[in-house]
């Protein structure tokens, strides 16, 4: 982990892109979606734009028309506030949207770590009914609009790559694939945000590929874009330090020439 904070939500827009690609002419994204003026924001909302559509992908089942998805980074998790605080966000994106009806809305809820408290919450003071209906993903049932919560710790690397490794703690195998995958895409695809945000967690990782995999490492970050980034980062902090080093000289120098003419003074004295 880096000093600099990272960037989950951005990660977590392109991965579910990605998951849902084959969907993508059917499917719009509104990702940070403003409810009102005041600071209150949905992380992603993905309506179909035909409602007929079905999208045969197991995050995705119980997708209506609007589909309201709040995303929980690897280091944060899932509480029973932030639960009733979406759920009330799903009743005000229905209220205050023209023509949204709050029976073709759904909630998801993505999370790294263990819902525990919230699903017995769920089950003991809300009397909902919890099944899981794949690996990862539960259905929350008994409320006026579906609800899943998707733990992508869970989820199959064949069904779901982008979203399980979404992860601050990925194995070599793991971060290799992505690179693989991540090679053979256009350059048109949402990818540059959630790569650069995996090989900044996953530092020790991505540094050990980058020592044995040097030229095909390269290459993926260049065609994904990231390289630029890295590259416009790494310039930044070489013109910074260049310029302290110059101001550590120039500071150096003028304490030199303080001295040298206090010296001439003293010589001064004795002539």
């Amino acid at each position: 982990m880096t000093e600099e904070k990272l960037n989950w939500h951005s990660a977590f827009y392109d991965a579910i892109r990605l998951e849902l690609e084959p969907y993508l002419d059917v499917l719009e994204f509104s990702f940070e979606h403003e409810l009102n003026t005041n600071p209150l924001r949905i992380d992603a909302v993905i309506i179909k734009k035909e409602k007929g559509i079905t999208i045969k992908k197991n995050i995705a089942e119980i997708f209506d028309v609007y589909n309201i998805v709040e995303f929980k980074s690897p280091d944060d998790y899932l509480a029973v506030n932030d639960f009733h605080k979406a759920m009330s966000y799903t009743h005000l994106y229905s209220a205050i949207s023209k023509d949204v009806a709050i029976t073709d809305v759904t909630l998801t809820f993505v999370v790294t770590r263990h819902p525990r408290e919230v699903l017995k919450h769920l089950k003991e003071d809300c009397h909902y009914n919890v099944r899981q209906k794949h690996t990862g993903i539960y259905v929350v049932e008994g409320s006026l609009f579906p609800i899943q919560i998707i733990e992508t710790k869970l989820l199959s690397e064949e069904d779901n790559l982008w979203l399980k490794d979404l992860s601050n703690n990925l194995e070599g195998s793991e971060l290799k694939r992505i690179m693989s995958e991540s090679s053979t895409m256009p350059k048109s695809n949402h990818i540059g945000a959630y790569l650069d945000v995996l090989l900044k967690a996953n530092t020790k990782i991505a540094e050990e590929m980058r020592m044995n995999e040097a030229k095909a490492f390269y290459e993926m970050l260049e065609r994904t874009g990231v390289v630029a980034d890295f590259e416009a980062r790494g310039e930044a902090r070489g013109e910074a330090k260049a310029a302290e080093i110059i101001k550590s000289k120039d500071a150096a120098l003028s304490q030199l020439a303080a001295e040298i003419a206090q010296l001439k003074a003293q010589l001064a004295t004795y002539k």
